[in-house]
């Protein structure tokens, strides 16, 4: 009995404690860290790569017909950062196939079978794990010409080291329809962009940046000269927005001007203000076009390597 009315006591106590609602005050919403990201919809299927990895994906089929975009998002992030555009791209019929890259997400058992992250990967002269995410993306595409998607019906979309990915796999692959780039810069994680936009011909490319995203500004607007030589004024757009990078870019506005672009990719180069009464950033009083080889960076492999039995 006694043991029953202490807990009663300290039920009451801790009832009389807690703070009382105040009339017309909301509750505060829960911090932004504590929410959780909507889930990618489609089917969850597994990729392998030529030298091993074992990737998770996200593939939702297209619709009638309609184009199958390869989406590859920015370095520590993963699949569910195409969550907003991936619903959007549904809803028109596109389809998408989203894997983690290697050592992203579900994507982290390295061909010895162990775990192995993006913050395990070491960038030198002669090895890159970052630069042979190309084998993800082919291993992607390899995947969707298995369930009888022609390269000439895949797209690509990329996020910052996922764009530079994405237009490096175009590039020696001219029955890649389009490209898509979201905050494209010259070097991420040294995987280098100019010999590739170099080599990207007469096909349509998109790139959109934040004007808070100095970098990227001034990179893209690098980048998009090069594209306009290489491919044509009429294949390049350049899309402009106030603030963020990568998929965080991605509103309601923004995915509807890139469907929009989808649709009707061919036009005269503009830049365009995603919303009403945003100028597109002013160019860099002065800006040249490096060299890959002569960039003022330190020399890093480009293209995917593997390492050798000496060398693991």
């Amino acid at each position: 009995m006694k043991l029953l009315l202490l807990i009663l006591l300290a039920v009451g106590e801790a009832w009389a404690a807690a703070p009382v609602p105040q009339a017309g005050v909301k509750p505060a919403a829960a911090p932004a860290s504590a929410r959780k990201t909507k889930p990618l919809p489609g089917i969850l299927i597994d990729l392998r790569t030529r030298d091993g990895w074992l990737l998770k994906a996200k593939y939702v089929p297209a619709k009638d017909g309609r184009l199958t975009f390869l989406l590859l998002h920015a370095k520590g992030r993963r699949m569910e950062d195409w969550s907003q555009l991936g619903r959007t791209l549904a809803n028109w019929g596109y389809g998408y196939l989203a894997p983690d890259f290697r050592g992203h997400g579900l994507s982290v058992t390295s061909p010895e079978g162990q775990k192995v992250t993006w913050r395990d990967f070491k960038i030198t002269k002669t090895y890159n794990e970052f630069a042979n995410m190309l084998l993800d993306a082919e291993a992607s595409v390899a995947y969707l010409t298995s369930q009888g998607v022609v390269e000439e019906d895949i797209g690509i979309i990329g996020a910052e080291v996922g764009a530079s990915i994405g237009l490096k796999h175009a590039a020696v692959r001219p029955r890649t329809p389009m490209v898509l780039m979201l905050s494209p810069g010259l070097r991420y994680q040294e995987v280098l962009t100019v010999n590739a936009m170099r080599a990207y011909k007469d096909r349509p490319i998109l790139m959109a940046h934040s004007e808070a995203d100095k970098k990227s500004a001034a990179e893209t607007l690098l980048l998009a000269n090069i594209a306009r030589r290489a491919a044509g004024d009429a294949n390049v757009t350049v899309l402009v927005v106030p603030r963020e990078r990568g998929t965080k870019m991605i509103n309601g506005s923004l995915g509807r001007k890139i469907v929009a672009w989808i649709a009707d990719p061919v036009r005269p180069p503009e830049e365009v203000a995603v919303d009403s009464g945003t100028a597109a950033s002013p160019p860099p009083a002065v800006i040249s076009e490096p060299l890959e080889d002569e960039a003022p960076y330190p020399q890093a492999a480009d293209d995917f390597t593997r390492p050798d039995s000496e060398n693991p």
